[in-house]
C-alpha cells in the first residue's frame, strides 16, 4: 500500500528534464558566487589579522575568530548544494 502511495507521489511531482537543467545551472552559479564571496571574505580577514599582528588591539584580536566563521560558512555552502540538488532533482527521477 505504501509503497504505491510513493510511487504515485513521485509520479506526480515529476520535472522535465529542462527545468531541472536550469537549476542545476542556477545552484552551479550560485555556489560559485558564494565561493568568491567566501575567498573575498577570507583575504579581508587574513589582511585584518596581518594589521592586528603588528598593531595588535586593546582587546583580544577578532580576527582569528572570524576566519573559523568565513570557514564554517564555506563548508555549509558547499554541504548545502548537494542536499538542495537532491531534493530537487530526486523529484524528477
Amino acid at each position: 500500500m505504501t509503497i504505491t502511495m510513493v510511487q504515485t507521489t513521485l509520479a506526480y511531482k515529476q520535472m522535465p528534464a529542462e527545468v531541472t537543467d536550469q537549476l542545476r545551472q542556477v545552484f552551479g552559479w550560485l555556489l560559485w558566487g558564494v565561493e568568491v564571496a567566501l575567498i573575498a571574505r577570507l583575504i579581508w580577514v587574513g589582511g585584518r589579522l596581518g594589521w592586528e599582528f603588528f598593531r595588535p588591539p586593546p582587546g583580544p584580536p577578532a580576527a582569528p575568530a572570524e576566519v573559523a566563521r568565513v570557514l564554517v560558512s564555506w563548508i555549509f555552502a558547499t554541504v548545502a548544494w548537494p542536499i538542495a540538488g537532491s531534493l530537487l532533482m530526486d523529484l524528477a527521477l
